[in-house]
């Protein structure tokens, strides 16, 4: 593992010189496994985690983890109460740790579980049964979900009325209720898709994931466009036009998920950076392949940290 680290590293150099983010909980909460999504508490102590299964045609099992940290160190994963039967992912913590969103394709009311929607559990003692948000959801898929500060969601969604495939969404709480959903518009929604935003706790920073713009990071493999993370800035009540958040966030391999700290100073989100994203120094033996590929750094998705972008 250590030389495939190596190898990342020296071929990151190679393509910026600009300092990158940093691996979250290696080989507790990053593993060499597929982790798509993270949310702390504000107090750092408690986490959760999105994980996918290995899969290479179909859906994969997506399960939501609850990580404890003590002295400094993550304990192991427990898959959440409310979590490991439906398809779980993108939880999104309320800066004030009192609720966890996430998106599920369990069943709403008489039906069938086949789109996914945004589910809610809140803490008092302990974490409530999940429900689904009221007057947010619809018959499209909702595909990623932040909360501010004051408790107004952004999401995207494919609902019909939108710009492009997927369009970001906001709803404004208001005397305890969700109001009716209100599409962003442009400069932020484009006939592309935008999906999984997060917004910062006081609403002035909106960061998410978009896929095939001009000026997207790619590596050394170009089939295909794996998404980059966007940044806009909310000015005088407009938001910015979007801008790529660079090589300090990006890498030529995916990136997804991003997830603002309580304090709107991090951002953590996931990246399928790995020894093979960039074009290795030199002729790979079969050790060092091996070494690679089973290790964190491996191209399957892991938790990273950054400073939030300003």
């Amino acid at each position: 593992m250590r030389l495939a680290i190596i190898l990342f590293v020296v071929a990151l150099a190679m393509f910026s010189a600009t300092v990158g983010p940093s691996l979250v909980g290696e080989g507790v909460i990053s593993t060499p496994g597929d982790e798509t999504a993270f949310a702390p508490a504000p107090d750092g102590n408690v986490a959760f985690l999105a994980r996918n299964s290995p899969t290479t045609a179909g859906v994969p099992l997506q399960v939501i983890y609850i990580v404890h940290r003590e002295n400094g160190s993550w304990g192991t994963p427990q898959i959440a109460a409310f979590s490991g039967q439906y398809r779980d992912f993108g939880p999104a913590m309320s800066p004030d740790g009192s609720k966890l969103f996430f998106i599920s394709n369990r069943p709403v009311k008489d039906s069938k579980g086949t789109d996914m929607n945004i589910w809610m559990v809140s803490r008092e003692h302990q974490w409530s049964e999940p429900q689904p948000v009221g007057n947010v959801n619809s018959p499209a898929q909702e595909y990623g979900i932040s909360v501010a500060a004051n408790g107004n969601l952004y999401f995207s969604s494919s609902r019909e009325g939108g710009k492009g495939s997927f369009d970001l969404y906001r709803s404004r709480l208001k005397d305890g209720q969700y109001q009716t959903p209100e599409n962003l518009g442009e400069p932020l929604n484009t006939p592309g898709a935008e999906v999984q935003p997060a917004i910062s706790p006081d609403e002035s920073t909106l960061v998410f994931t978009t896929f095939g713009r001009d000026d997207e990071i790619v590596g050394v493999h170009k089939e295909y466009n794996k998404g980059d993370l966007y940044v806009s800035f909310q000015r005088d009540g407009q938001w910015t036009a979007p801008r790529n958040c660079g090589p300090g966030i990006n890498s030529g391999a995916g990136e997804a998920w991003p997830a603002f700290s309580s304090d709107g100073r991090s951002l953590f989100f996931s990246s399928e950076r790995g020894f093979a994203t960039y074009r290795v120094p030199k002729r790979l033996t079969w050790r060092e392949l091996e070494r690679g590929l089973t290790s964190v750094l491996n191209g399957m998705g892991n938790i990273y940290q950054a400073p939030a972008p300003r």
